[in-house]
């Protein structure tokens, strides 16, 4: 049975109505997830990164120049494990998002999922990357039918 998450209804969130099985709905608590993306070999490479859900998408920031980028311009096909190594598994099609705007959402959206983290000095070195131009938005899409966009 699909459970309306209110973890997804407000906030960072806000206007979006989730229908989620119990298991990707605990593991969505967790603002966590090991991203894969694909080397040139087929080889799937999983980095562990946080994540928020906006509109049913998948969201998180990283260096503009890291390697998780780099795969994604060769190859844009990704799965998101979501809440561990081996979680609940979200495949869709990643695009990478330069807009200052967007990413000041997800800067705003880490406060609140990881304060803690934000405050012993994660959250300034973000901003300082993001106000440098070193910081991009990758966005995740998942496959039909998008566990994330509810029934």
């Amino acid at each position: 049975m699909a459970l309306r998450s209110p973890l997804l209804t407000g906030g960072f969130s806000a206007g979006i109505n989730i229908a989620v099985t119990p298991e990707l709905q605990n593991a969505l608590k967790r603002h966590m997830q090991w991203f894969g993306s694909y080397k040139k070999s087929g080889e799937l490479v999983k980095v562990q990164v946080w994540l928020i859900v906006n509109s049913g998408q998948i969201e998180f920031l990283t260096g503009r120049d890291s390697y998780k980028v780099r795969r994604l311009r060769r190859n844009p096909r990704v799965i998101c494990y979501v809440g561990s190594k081996n979680g609940p598994a979200v495949a869709g099609r990643a695009q990478i998002v330069s807009d200052k705007v967007e990413q000041a959402r997800v800067y705003r959206a880490y406060w609140k999922t990881h304060p803690v983290f934000m405050l012993l000095g994660i959250g300034l070195r973000v901003w300082i990357e993001m106000s440098l131009g070193n910081r991009v938005v990758v966005r995740v899409t998942p496959d039909e039918p998008n566990l994330l966009m509810g029934a």
